[in-house]
């Protein structure tokens, strides 16, 4: 790997200067236009979006052209149409210059023989990997929504500084995205018209009756291609259509003007506010545009008469940087701050109450300790289980992105674990209550919080910029000294992807489960990946994931969330697939659903018991033992030493004891005796803290259960 590095960052500087001769000698808009349309492009169809299989340009390839064009004065621009050969060695080339970046950190890496220090090097390179490579901080329709919901409060300051709406702003952003992908679209759509020709001859008059604007005849068009097969001519067409991609990224203030209904002076001066000219990056040293790329900020080339904008959906990705420097030019960062803010507190408690019906929802809840007082952002009790949400708004800063460790421990110190703190502060005197400890019972009672009809405290810090590179890094934290050893360090997620996990899991069981299992998942393995991959992982697994559990084991479920990116931006693209569901067998699901309907005492607590015994391949198991066990019963029952439950032995002592107890009709008068002596036996020999006991007829199997018992060794909580 070390050989491979060294001869790839002592390529690079070969590697760029061969991609600014291809923007020196070739049109650079027709270029960086081609890069981006057929490097980005996906296809869509009645069956969902699909990616392109085998490419491998990602939109910071993309970025990191338009910023390279942009680092060339527009009277050195070439002027030489673009044609394949051109369009291959610049596909070929940019992601290598990428590699040459990731190679020199490589190499920073392999000088570092400290173990801490080689830790926090660690933690700098996931953030600035993250930093350069990622580039969705949630699916398209969800962010156009929450910018304009997070942004709109500062409309009359932005239109009196600089003319225009920040709402106006992310409109116009959004509607010169979709302009473009219709665009797009409409140009492969006619070249593959022109493909269904079954011979050169055909293919020239469908090009011709296809694609505007053409001049001369196909005749002419064929003749002057004598001896071209059916494969060269569809080479041809396509090299020369594609002179035209330039144009479908091209837009005057006119153009916008007729499809937002907004005016065009103030179109211009939006476009103008995060736009850059050719040559304005000629200063900026090349490698600096890995981790601070200036187009991320400006991602529209003004061209005088017309915006050239070949990567829309980039205004997107980095909205956030966007609206901060814009704000700072205005003198706003304080009212964004307090935009952030309260944003994301309505936004947190909005989406629980769409995900926890019927539950007790309080914001801003202030509680008194020894005469200091605190606040938690939002308590939520619903049944036997409490939420305790903190949201923290903070943005992360510039020199944080790139990967500076005292600003990376900085905002791991105010994002991560602050609000983790705080969290477990509050958890913490609810345990002291239900010990009997009277001041924190007398706490608890600011917070109308009953000690005693508690089992399950469920922590998270929600947060409105993407930590996910740091989120699951709780081990490295501690090694390092970032977070307190003995620190219970709670999952730190970002909004987006918290809607994303109540939209997916659309049973408040599932939503809680989730949720108090996340904790666990982020300390049992040393992860790498982001939330929504988790998510993905958790449909699979409702991450009983036990067996896998080993040390120095790094567990990266890159790829898991590939279900869930499909629906999303099918959605996006007015396609309506099936939303993926959580794997649960018949029995398993039937009582999940069968609890949060009929909502008995103590519901919560079972189903979380229950989606925490078994994963898909395990509940089949159980499924297939009820079964046996029913035939077992029914033949057997008369003799009272028969077997009757089938229980499930977890591999982890904090998860409870789960069984089923099968019964004739004929001894529904002893069910309740029965199952309470298998609860005590089951306490009673260990250090099971507690157990379910579902009672199941062998007559009425089409019920989930006749009826359950919870039980803890605790009496408060029995």
């Amino acid at each position: 790997m070390l050989e491979a590095a060294r001869a790839g960052v002592a390529e690079y500087p070969g590697m760029l200067k061969t991609v600014k001769e291809q923007l020196t000698n070739h049109d650079p808009l027709g270029i960086v236009a081609s890069f981006a349309a057929y490097g980005l492009r996906s296809y869509v169809s009645d069956t969902g979006v699909e990616q392109q299989k085998g490419v491998h340009i990602l939109q910071h390839h993309a970025e990191l052209m338009q910023a390279i064009m942009l680092s060339i004065p527009l009277n050195q621009w070439g002027h030489d149409p673009v044609i394949p050969p051109v369009m291959q060695t610049v596909f070929d080339t940019v992601p290598k210059l990428t590699e040459a970046f990731q190679f020199q950190h490589l190499l920073e890496g392999a000088k570092v023989t400290d173990e801490t220090l080689l830790l926090v090097s660690s933690l700098r390179e996931r953030i600035s990997m993250h930093t350069h490579g990622v580039r969705n901080w949630g699916y398209h329709g969800d962010v156009v929504s929450l910018s304009k919901e997070l942004f709109s409060p500062l409309d009359p300051a932005f239109r009196e500084h600089f003319g225009f709406a920040a709402s106006d702003l992310v409109e116009l952003l959004r509607v010169i995205v979709a302009e473009f992908e219709r665009r797009q679209s409409e140009h492969f759509k006619i070249l593959q018209k022109v493909y269904n020709g079954k011979n050169p001859r055909q293919m020239a008059r469908y090009y011709f009756k296809y694609a505007p604007g053409l001049q001369g005849t196909p005749e002419e068009f064929v003749a002057a291609m004598t001896g071209i097969d059916r494969k060269g001519m569809m080479a041809m067409i396509m090299s020369h259509f594609d002179l035209r991609l330039a144009e479908h990224a091209t837009f005057t203030a006119a153009d916008l003007a007729s499809l937002t209904g907004l005016p065009k002076a103030e179109i211009t001066v939006a476009l103008k506010a995060i736009a850059l000219k050719p040559g304005d990056l000629g200063e900026v040293k090349a490698e600096h545009l890995f981790l601070g790329n200036p187009v991320w900020e400006r991602p529209v080339i003004d061209l005088g008469e017309f915006f050239f904008i070949p990567i829309p959906q980039m205004a997107f990705s980095h909205i956030h940087r966007i609206m901060d420097r814009l704000c700072a030019d205005a003198g706003l960062r304080d009212r964004l701050s307090e935009s952030r803010s309260r944003f994301l507190e309505n936004k947190l408690e909005e989406t629980f109450r769409r995900a926890l019906p019927g539950a007790d929802i309080r914001s801003s809840v202030k509680w008194t300790v020894s005469d200091q007082q605190f606040e938690t952002d939002l308590l939520v009790v619903i049944d036997r289980t409490v939420v305790i949400a903190e949201a923290k708004s903070n943005r992360l800063t510039p020199e944080g992105l790139r990967g500076a460790p005292d600003r990376v421990r900085r905002h791991v110190t105010d994002m991560v674990l602050a609000p983790s703190l705080q969290s477990a502060r509050l958890a913490q005197l609810i345990e002291d209550a239900q010990s009997g400890d009277p001041a924190a019972m007398q706490v608890l009672k600011e917070t109308k919080l009953d000690q005693g009809r508690i089992d399950r405290v469920i922590r998270l810090s929600v947060t409105l910029d993407d930590l996910s590179p740091l989120t699951s890094a709780e081990a490295d934290f501690k090694a390092v000294g970032w977070v307190p050893a003995d620190h219970d360090l709670a999952p730190t997620i970002l909004i987006s992807d918290l809607g994303c996990i109540t939209d997916i899991l659309d049973n408040p069981l599932q939503v809680l489960h989730y949720l108090a299992e996340r904790s666990f998942f982020q300390k049992a393995f040393d992860l790498l990946g982001d939330e929504l991959d988790f998510l993905g992982l958790y449909l699979v697994t409702g991450f009983n994931l036990a067996a896998m559990q080993r040390e120095n084991i790094q567990f990266v479920p890159s790829g898991m969330s590939a279900p869930l990116d499909r629906y999303y931006t099918s959605r996006d693209a007015g396609i309506n697939l099936p939303k993926p569901k959580m794997s649960l067998r018949p029995t398993f699901s039937q009582i999940v659903d069968h609890l949060a309907a009929k909502r008995p005492p103590g519901w919560t607590t079972i189903g979380l018991h229950l989606l925490a015994c078994a994963d898909p391949s395990e509940q089949a198991l159980v499924e297939r033992k009820l079964e046996e066990l029913r035939g077992m019963v029914r033949k057997t029952f008369r003799n009272p030493q028969h077997l009757s439950s089938l229980q499930i032995q977890l591999p982890e002592d904090r998860k409870a004891r789960v069984i089923f107890f099968l019964f004739p009709d004929v001894m529904r008068a002893t069910m309740r005796q029965n199952m309470e002596h298998l609860a005590a036996e089951v306490l009673g020999g260990g250090n099971i803290e507690a157990c379910v006991v579902f009672g199941r007829s062998t007559e009425q199997w089409d019920r989930p259960y006749a009826a359950v018992l919870l039980a803890h060794t605790d009496p408060a909580k029995k």
